[in-house]
């Protein structure tokens, strides 16, 4: 008996030993406030009635500072704003207040330039291609019938040389010019070995009513190729971004000045960036090169996310992805298979040959439980210090379609960090009830499964490939203001599809309901590549390291299989859920006449609407974050769903709602609430 309770003891300590070592994993190398730099757009000029004051975007940035200032030692984020205004003069015309950073060079989406006779030549193309590699293949798609033995195909450099490679359907070079009849090709042949520089090929042949059909193709020597940096005009097609964003950031990284006590500079101390609200989405990768991930051609494109661009500042592209022109084949019309010069570059960096930081599993079948996945490298100043030719920072966006909005994400974020728990969004004597309507198909993610096993039950799956698990998603409860489902306080959720970014679809879609942290595409087609589904994050590892401790921009960092991409992340980097529950019990109170603000603004037909805001007493140590219901005297009820540190709601036109009193009720994550009159005149 004493033998089997010693056991138990030992059983006991062991498991208490695990869970510390969990814990720890989570907190060994936190991100601290001052290792993040905050960026605003310095130059933006735009006020929203509803902010406070002065330019917005600085607004963003200086609320994210004051949320994240520890009160007792004073660390908080690095601040900078980013302008025009010292950029040359014969360099103006580009904005920062852009939603995309327009350049002035576009010819260097290949990487690739065609030289002659010493001479970079004037004209740029993206489709020379490989005269190694000549591929030719029969048209097939309108079922088309082919007299084959009437297939003829040369090679032609100029009138005195030519070269007959097939004719009446056969070779005339033996095994140097593979011919098959049948098969996914009907001619393959290295056309250097007959001609060298460029040339063009020549082919034809009879269909099954005995029309002839002729085609044509350009072939380029890979000895007249080389990598470039700025396409023939000499000029780097990512100037502007140089200049307006990078240099600027790389100075102040830099900087003596703003070296640690420790001696360590900026740029070694910094772990992530955020990018406010006003700076551009959207930047021209690394040298204008266009990517893409697909062997369509129009799936490519050069323009990026601005925060996936200064995640690679100081990563060494060249050392890890090389630079030398390579055939890449490409889907085309044509017979001739498009074999075109790329400079590798030309696609994205993928894996954990690329970001170091990656967990291994990701998108991968996992054979273990979740909570025994063995930890990645984690995100710190000194393991990064290791891989010094792919030095990573890890960026999101703090934005939104208004600065409310994005101001809302920092609120919610820091509220989650401080109470984040399992007793949000209940309240007593209610039951959770896994319904369709309230978790969808929570079965059909393991994931999901396993969160509702740990308590949380404020989780929503749709069950469609696309869709990713919803955290904290918070169907209407009897006591909450909310009518239609919203996000508690650290709410996370993604849509995985093509069309998602800032045209108002899922990721818009999910920011209005109140979100956390959420994903989707910086700009959807039109120049940018086209995005896929291993651009977003895995469940099955983001959410055991989330609710180890990890910020969420080191569990982004071990999921991001993609570096210098199109997907923008959005929330607070710094967000982490605490790993011992710190209930909320605090009144969300606010003083009448002080932080009850009525703002009338022109809205639709120049109707007069009238804005009502409540500023909760929210510092970094006692966050708050409430719904708020607004009740005029003759029984107009207005909402503020979603959760905000300043709650904001439009109350009507002016005709319809002054002259009344208003009951004033606001209501936390833990049914806290407050309430209180006013008079509106």
């Amino acid at each position: 008996m004493m033998q089997q309770l010693k056991l138990i003891q030992i059983f006991v300590f062991a498991c208490v030993v695990v869970i510390f070592l969990n814990q720890l994993i989570g907190n060994a190398h936190a991100v601290t406030p001052s290792q993040v730099l905050v960026l605003y757009n310095a130059d933006w000029k735009a006020d929203d009635p509803l902010t406070d004051p002065g330019q917005d975007s600085k607004e963003i940035a200086d609320h994210y500072i004051f949320m994240h200032t520890d009160p007792k030692t004073g660390e908080k984020p690095y601040v900078l704003g980013l302008s025009c205004a010292n950029a040359p003069k014969h360099l103006k015309g580009s904005s920062l207040n852009e939603h995309h950073l327009s350049e002035r060079s576009h010819d260097n989406a290949s990487g690739v330039v065609l030289r002659k006779n010493g001479k970079i030549l004037k004209f740029a193309k993206d489709d020379m291609r490989d005269s190694r590699l000549l591929e030719f293949t029969l048209p097939r798609k309108k079922g088309e019938k082919w007299l084959f033995d009437s297939l003829k195909i040369q090679l032609k450099k100029n009138l005195k040389n030519a070269v007959l490679l097939v004719d009446n359907g056969k070779s005339r070079h033996g095994n140097r010019v593979q011919v098959r009849t049948d098969g996914p090709w009907n001619l393959r042949t290295n056309a250097r070995s007959f001609l060298t520089g460029s040339f063009s090929a020549h082919a034809s042949c009879k269909d099954a009513s005995g029309k002839l059909h002729k085609w044509e193709a350009k072939f380029t020597d890979f000895q007249d190729v080389e990598f470039s940096e700025t396409g023939p005009d000499r000029k780097r097609d990512d100037r502007m971004y140089l200049l307006y964003i990078e240099d600027q950031v790389k100075k102040f990284l830099e900087a003596p000045e703003n070296i640690r006590a420790d001696g360590t500079l900026l740029k070694d101390h910094i772990l992530f960036m955020v990018v406010c609200y006003g700076l551009p989405r959207t930047v021209v990768a690394p040298y204008g090169i266009a990517r893409g991930i697909t062997d369509h051609i129009n799936n490519y494109g050069s323009i990026i996310s601005l925060e996936q661009r200064l995640q690679l500042m100081y990563y060494d592209l060249e050392a890890i992805m090389g630079s030398k022109p390579q055939p890449q084949r490409f889907r085309g019309k044509s017979p001739f298979t498009a074999f075109y010069f790329r400079t590798p570059q030309a696609k994205p960096l993928f894996g954990k040959k690329a970001n170091p930081f990656m967990h291994p599993l990701v998108y991968q079948k996992k054979d273990s439980a979740l909570d025994k996945i063995q930890a990645p490298v984690s995100f710190s100043s000194e393991e990064r210090k290791r891989f010094k030719k792919r030095q990573l920072f890890f960026v999101m966006r703090v934005d939104a379609p208004t600065p409310m909005a994005a101001r809302g994400l920092i609120d919610r974020a820091v509220y989650a960090s401080r109470y984040g728990g399992l007793a949000m969004g209940e309240m007593d004597g209610m039951v959770n009830e896994k319904t369709v309507d309230r978790v969808g198909h929570l079965e059909w993610t393991s994931a999901g499964q396993w969160l509702w096993e740990k308590g949380i039950y404020h989780l929503y799956y749709g069950g469609a490939g696309r869709d990713l698990l919803a955290f904290l998603r918070f169907s209407p409860m009897e006591g909450f203001f909310n009518r239609e489902p919203v996000y508690l306080p650290g709410g996370i959720a993604g849509t995985v599809t093509s069309h998602n970014g800032w045209n108002k679809r899922e990721m818009i879609r999910d920011i209005a309901m109140g979100v956390t942290v959420t994903a989707g595409v910086a700009k959807v087609y039109n120049g940018a590549p086209h995005i896929h589904n291993k651009s977003w994050w895995d469940d099955e590892i983001f959410y055991p390291f989330f609710l180890k401790g990890c910020t969420v921009g080191e569990v982004l960092l071990m999921n991001q299989a993609h570096l210098g991409w199109i997907t923008t992340f959005i929330g607070d980097p710094l967000y982490s859920w605490p790993l011992s529950g710190s209930k909320d019990t605090t009144t969300p109170e606010f003083e009448q006449n002080r932080d009850v603000h009525i703002i009338t603004k022109k809205g639709a037909d120049n109707a007069q609407e009238v804005w009502l805001k409540v500023k909760l007493h929210s510092f970094s140590a006692s966050p708050e974050a409430a719904q708020l219901k607004a009740t005029s005297s003759s029984g107009k009820v207005a909402l503020c769903e979603s959760f905000e540190g300043i709650p904001y709601v439009f109350l009507g036109n002016k005709k319809e709602v002054v002259n009344q009193k208003w009951q004033l009720e606001v209501k936390d994550p833990y049914g806290n609430k407050y309430m209180t009159y006013i008079d509106l005149h």
